[in-house]
């Protein structure tokens, strides 16, 4: 039993106890008693439903103080979450201005770098017409690949730049190295097979498989043209060292007029 209710009891008995007397005293009539005890029941009655409704409102009262303090930590993390959202926002904003000036950069970097390209591929096309005759069908099926790329306009200009560049590359090292093989050449009005020495880009020399015949190709002229027999030595010592079947050693080769592109 809760204070409330003891108190109210004891309010009862109370107003009993000194109602008795009159209860006593009055004639036996039950119409008065019942006057009397009416209003007591009453009170009791109306202590009790407001106990109730103040523990409901109690019960109320902490369910709702529960609820709010949920909505204010769903609020706090709502807002912490919009926070981060807002930052997410403001960072990608900045990445999409960084790609855009990228963008603009590279357009204004392709729009110089196209003629610079087909300057480039020009070059090639002349080292590879005009120059020595050497692995013609190679170069000449790299120029064409070259040439048909530069006019794709699907293929990016990254790609085109990387392909120029490797072929340019490519004729590059032609001047830093030496080779040995054979091939079919008209040299004196003959057509012979021979070995061929190619010394960087500077010069091709060649000599008969039987070692008694060499010659060199005239770049101005654009022919075959026999030497005399004393550099036979000195040319079949070059393809032997081409061949990498002998050391390194100084020699003195022929190079005539170098023609200058």
């Amino acid at each position: 039993m809760t204070r409330n209710n003891i108190i109210a009891v004891g309010c009862a008995l109370f107003l009993l106890f000194f109602a008795w007397p009159c209860f006593a005293d009055a004639p036996e009539n039950g119409d008065t008693g019942d006057e009397i005890r009416q209003p007591v029941r009453e009170s009791v009655e109306i202590r009790k439903q407001t106990q109730k409704a103040n523990e409901q409102w109690q019960r109320e009262r902490q369910a709702l103080a529960a609820r709010y303090d949920r909505l204010t930590e769903e609020n706090r993390r709502l807002a912490a979450r919009i926070d981060a959202l807002e930052e997410n926002v403001s960072a990608s904003k900045r990445r999409i201005k960084r790609k855009e000036k990228q963008l603009a950069d590279i357009e204004h970097v392709t729009v110089g770098i196209e003629p610079f390209l087909m300057e480039t591929t020009g070059r090639i096309a002349a080292l590879t017409t005009d120059g020595l005759p050497f692995f013609q069908e190679e170069r000449q099926q790299r120029l064409e690949r070259i040439h048909e790329m530069m006019a794709d306009p699907d293929v990016p200009i990254s790609e085109k730049h990387r392909k120029v560049m490797e072929a340019l590359l490519v004729e590059a090292e032609y001047g830093n190295t030496i080779e040995v093989y054979q091939k079919t050449i008209d040299a004196d009005g003959r057509t012979m097979l021979a070995n061929i020495f190619r010394l960087g880009r500077i010069s091709l020399f060649y000599q008969t498989m039987d070692r008694q015949e060499s010659g060199w190709f005239n770049a101005a002229d654009s022919t075959w043209e026999k030497l005399p027999n004393t550099y036979n030595r000195d040319i079949s010592t070059a393809i032997d060292i081409g061949a990498k079947r002998q050391p390194v050693e100084l020699l003195t080769l022929p190079l005539g007029r170098l023609v200058v592109q």
